[in-house]
């Protein structure tokens, strides 16, 4: 699968997998396992849409809404079109933000506890099954490596961090919601948006304040907005990556893994 990184860099810890139908592949090399060992300094982050499940969660968690009648049908389908474009072409900072801004506007006036209280149902039904196959076994091979490991994505928190619970992840860092004071949504975002730079400036916090070694680290995505997190870290990784990605990943020498579905 995936080479090592250029540089000196650490060699990625994921599981080789045979390029056969329905796996994913990776270029250029291969990518080991890495044994259990003690607890280390070094974690791995993942982004989240396009990354770890096909399309957007934000979508996903939509469509379970609708399901669960928490919002109509016409509503989720306003902005299928432009979740479609996005699992096809990849993350664009105007769709994804569009997206985003559609679905919360759509549960303004709902509670967030009624949101946080469908997230089992809306993940086993339907966010469980847009999950990259092997993205539990590059989480499981970080964890037996003895790294934390962390989703860091734009989405509102409330879904990544359920997300991340599931996937047996140490935490998330996401975005916030803006609350009423009696706890129901606005439909807008509460302090930054964790996006491009934002968000690489949240991992390096998170580092800084738990003594992480990023340099020794790894990070997952597949959008070129996410050049930013990928420089902060030794072992950057490419995950089906947009046109601009995959073009930066061949000129950096970094891993390019291609996930399929079965």
């Amino acid at each position: 699968m995936a080479a090592a990184p250029r540089r000196g860099r650490t060699r990625p810890a994921t599981r080789a997998v045979r390029r056969t139908r329905g796996t994913p592949s990776a270029r250029p090399g291969r990518m080991r396992a890495m044994p259990a060992t003690r607890p280390s300094r070094a974690i791995a982050v993942l982004d989240l849409d396009n990354t770890i499940v096909r399309g957007s969660a934000v979508f996903h968690f939509g469509r379970g809404a609708v399901s669960r009648g928490l919002i109509a049908a016409r509503d989720v389908w306003s902005f299928a079109w432009q979740q479609f474009r996005f699992a096809h072409h990849g993350e664009n900072t105007g769709k994804l933000r569009d997206i985003q801004d559609r679905a919360l506007g759509i549960a303004a006036g709902r509670r967030l506890d009624e949101i946080t209280a469908l997230m089992p149902d809306i993940y086993d039904r339907w966010i469980a099954p847009c999950v990259w196959p092997h993205i539990p076994d590059i989480i499981a091979m970080h964890r037996e490596a003895g790294r934390e490991v962390w989703i860091a994505t734009a989405s509102p928190r409330v879904i990544a961090a359920y997300i991340a619970e599931r996937l047996r992840c140490t935490g998330a860092i996401a975005s916030d919601l803006e609350l009423t004071p009696d706890g129901r949504l606005t439909g807008r975002f509460s302090g930054p948006v964790r996006h491009g730079q934002s968000k690489a400036d949240a991992v390096a916090a998170l580092a800084r304040e738990r003594d992480l070694d990023l340099a020794a680290s790894f990070a997952y995505t597949d959008s070129i907005n996410d050049e930013a997190l990928l420089r902060l870290v030794g072992n950057p990784v490419a995950v089906n990556p947009d046109t601009r990605l995959r073009r930066l990943a061949g000129h950096e020498g970094w891993p390019v893994l291609r996930l399929r579905r079965r």
